[in-house]
């Protein structure tokens, strides 16, 4: 007989066989729970619920030890007083329980959070709060925006906004914490966790006022804690794990083996860091609980038992199915104006229509409102899989998938161009027109014959179909590929293997049985790029930017909102980058509207420099004043004790870092370097250099300017470094801007904007050159700078390889908030601050 064990996780007996126990060095041990789900709640009581991947909520019933199944569809789910939970379903409805059925509360609502006291809060799809007064049946709203949604111990909400910051609601008003998250929760222990946004477990230490790992399980997407502190937490492939205070009893030695009870997903993966033999047997729950009582859980179908795909038609035998989507179509190709714009368009095997906008944001097309709904990220490459995911490219080139929750970074993947196949291939090219092919764990692309690719489309069966950097179309399912007497700026394969080109005098081409390109009429309008879908159907984008259709795919879209909303990750990265080959410019020019509001301060004579943080703060200073830094609740900047300022020393640099640390370059004789840590100064120095502009990344590394007689290089140091380090050989930087995951970009000597490639500064755009007196980086990854030659502030456009011009804006110098907006100092004898408005 088996050895069997009992498990009591806070307080609640969960009993079955084939427990997996995860343990890393010191860290605590994670247990495998029964069953999947995409959201987990756990009140101060200690009672839990869950959602399935399927949608359908469960509840823990302590008495009876076991999951039951409650009635509705959800996406997310909380916890409340008893047995009253409140959850919202995909098309962001929310209701109420109320022990019989769910009443409806609210609509267009992202995230909802309840505790035990009768406090309820929701986040509205737009990201305003509202709180519910049950007394007057009403919800009034409050101060903030958040995306997902907390309760602490006093009843008051903590946000996660939509740049994945952390924030608590006092009463009064908002405070920053450090770090980036996904999700956080509570426990009546005062414990904090929080998914960061790299999928880690963090718990929050006060006294050190940092976010500290709990090791052991990665790509966490939900978490819950328990009364008495431990976590529970849910990953991307829905897999349940529990940490922490894990009693283990094993008496049980008659306990009965009902482990095939209790299904596991068909696709289920091991735990991080878990060895594969590190598997408890657990006791089986008692014999009154029936084999359909386990937590929520929903085996995946194998497809393979239930069709076989086919473009020819098949044989007509009985097992033989033909996939639709895979059937082209006879009708004639005859497009519509959608009237709404696009920079290019990709289209999944179920229909999903992405694309990306002239400043690479990404867009969902929408049947039902016929129009592109905004969907997270950045990318200046797009593609879409069969289940309709976008995967897509960086303009840093790195390469990210959607994982139906959160992006998630390829690492260690560059790229310049991406495409999926119906069949799951994936295939990339990089600068060098190399072509690589993902592997089947998804976690490398590995290289396969071709080269000189300098576009990529993917056919239905995995054929790598290329636009050689000669404009030649090539097929490279043979060695060497087979080269076809046309030229194009643009290709795709849809997954019937229709193969559409633009060609490079713009005109759509479809291939034809007899391996020639003819025209599809585009009455009035000219194409520019091409993008297919199911049964053959193309999307087209004009000259202008416009989006032509010749088929609206019948899919369900009552998911795509929640999921655009509530999907976390970003496609910043980390790591390596690429140079994205642009093909073609868009002829596109873009202009950017914006609205400036002045910021009142303590004295008008220190806004000479402004300086900002990853975690919101926002300083400002200049010449010998005091520095100042912007309080959130009285929308104003005032004046703050600092040790650095002196009657000797005039400051010509200033930067704040992520924990606090503020840095200055400052003249009296000499240029001189100094950080303030807690009010204790500290100077820094490089031999035979002396210091000029000063930078400090959104990982706590700094950059600083150090000139030497006509050469002026980039040093760095890191966060947790005492020593500055030459960052490469290049000696004409005049200034720099540090954003996430390494990306550095600087002005040389001669006003060039430049952008670090992992190996070299290039000038940027890579069609032309810009010239910028100053420039700075936002914690999101987005770049300013002011233009030499009008003063005009500019943002780059990363899809468009351009910087577009803003509006509207003051002149001075510039930084960039943590979201992303600049904030404008004017000096002279009247300065002012001015922030880009929400």
């Amino acid at each position: 007989m088996k050895r069997c064990f009992r498990v009591l996780v806070s307080g609640i007996w969960f009993l079955w066989a084939g427990l997996a126990v995860a343990q890393e060095g010191n860290s605590s041990s994670w247990v495998q729970l029964p069953g999947t789900a995409v959201d987990i709640a756990i009140n101060e009581d200690g009672q839990a619920y869950s959602v399935g991947l399927d949608g359908v909520p469960w509840r823990w019933d302590k008495a009876e030890q076991r999951w039951r199944q409650m009635s509705g569809k959800f996406a997310r789910i909380s916890a409340a007083i008893g047995n009253r939970p409140w959850a919202i379903n995909a098309l962001g409805e929310l209701s109420q329980y109320n022990g019989l059925w769910w009443e409806p509360r609210e609509v267009d609502v992202l995230d909802v959070a309840a505790d035990t006291q009768g406090n309820v809060y929701i986040a509205k799809i737009n990201g305003d709060i509202w709180k519910w007064y049950a007394l007057r049946n009403e919800w009034q709203p409050i101060a903030g925006t958040a995306k997902r949604l907390a309760i602490g111990k006093s009843g008051l909400p903590w946000a996660i906004t939509d740049a994945a910051k952390v924030r608590a609601y006092d009463g009064d008003v908002w405070r920053t914490y450090p770090g980036r998250a996904r999700d956080i929760a509570f426990g009546a222990t005062d414990v904090v966790a929080m998914a960061d946004d790299a999928g880690l477990v963090r718990i929050w230490l006060a006294a050190r006022k940092r976010w500290e790992i709990i090791d052991g399980v990665k790509d966490v997407v939900s978490l819950a804690v328990t009364p008495q502190g431990n976590i529970w937490a849910v990953r991307n492939d829905g897999l349940i794990f529990a940490n922490g205070g894990l009693t283990i009893d094993d008496s049980s030695d008659e306990a009965t083996d009902l482990s095939a009870t209790v299904p596991r997903p068909k696709e289920a993966k091991p735990p991080v860091n878990v060895a594969t033999d590190a598997v408890a047997e657990v006791a089986a729950a008692p014999v009154d609980v029936a084999p359909s009582a386990v937590a929520p859980d929903v085996v995946v179908p194998d497809s393979s038992n239930t069709e076989t795909t086919s473009s020819g038609g098949g044989s007509g035998g009985n097992d033989t199915f033909t996939d639709p989507v895979t059937v082209t179509t006879t009708d004639a190709i005859v497009f519509v104006n959608t009237l709404k714009s696009a920079a290019s368009l990709a289209i999944g095997g179920d229909g999903s229509v992405f694309g990306l906008d002239g400043a690479g944001g990404v867009l969902r097309w929408s049947n039902r409102r016929n129009d592109f709904e905004s969907f997270p990220g950045e990318l200046v490459r797009i593609t879409v899989d069969r289940e309709g995911n976008p995967w897509g490219i960086s303009a840093l080139g790195r390469v990210f998938r959607h994982t139906g929750t959160l992006w998630k970074q390829i690492t260690g993947a560059t790229g310049s161009d991406i495409s999926a196949g119906y069949d799951g291939t994936v295939l990339l090219t990089n600068a060098a027109g190399r072509i690589f092919r993902l592997n089947e764990a998804q976690t490398r692309f590995e290289m396969i014959s071709g080269t000189g690719a300098s576009l990529i489309a993917a056919g239905p069966d995995g054929t790598p179909w290329i636009v050689r950097s000669d404009r030649l179309v090539s097929r490279c399912d043979t060695n060497p590929c087979k080269v076809y007497a046309q030229k194009a700026k643009s290709i795709s394969v849809g997954p019937d293997n229709s193969v559409y080109i633009v060609s490079t005098n713009n005109l759509l081409m479809r291939l034809d049985q007899d391996g020639k390109f003819n025209r599809v009429q585009t009455p009035g309008h000219t194409p520019a790029s091409v993008a297919v879908g199911p049964m053959g159907y193309p999307w087209v984008v004009s000259d202008k930017g416009i989006a032509l259709s010749s088929k609206f795919f019948d899919r369900d879209e009552g998911s795509d909102l929640m999921v655009a909303n509530a999907t976390s990750g970003d496609t910043v990265g980390t790591g390596e980058t690429e140079q994205v080959v642009s093909t073609e410019a868009s002829g596109i020019v873009f202009r950017k509207n914006m609205r400036f509001t002045t910021v009142p301060m303590d004295q008008r004579t220190s806004a000479g420099q402004v300086a900002t943080a990853s975690d919101g703060s926002v300083i400002i200073g200049g010449g010998s004043q005091e520095f100042e830094k912007y309080d959130e609740r009285r929308k104003k900047f005032v004046q703050f004790s600092s040790n650095l300022v002196d009657s000797s020393r005039t400051f010509s640099a200033i930067d704040i870092a992520p924990n606090g640390d503020v840095w200055a370059i400052a003249t009296s004789m000499t240029a001189e370097l100094y950080r303030e840590r807690d009010q204790v100064v500290k100077e820094y120095s490089v031999s035979g250099f002396s210091p000029s502009e000063v930078t400090v990344a959104p990982d706590g590394t700094v950059y600083v300017t150090f000139r030497s007689g006509s050469d002026t290089y980039l040093y760095s140091k890191a966060e947790n470094s005492e020593e500055f380090k030459r960052f490469n050989n290049f000696s004409q930087v005049h200034v720099a801007g540090a954003g996430p995951g390494n990306d550095i970009w600087i002005v040389d000597k001669d006003n060039l904007v430049r952008q670090w490639t992992g190996s070299s500064f290039e000038v940027r755009p890579k069609r032309g050159s810009q010239e910028a007196s100053s420039i700075d980086v936002g914690a999101n990854g987005t770049v300013y700078i002011r233009d030499t030659n009008n003063s005009a502030l500019r943002k780059w456009n990363g899809a468009n390889d351009s910087f577009d011009e803003v509006n509207n804006a003051p002149v001075g110098s510039i930084a960039v908030d943590a979201d992303g907006r600049p904030w404008i100092a004017t000096g002279g004898s009247s300065p002012t601050i001015s922030r880009a408005r929400d």
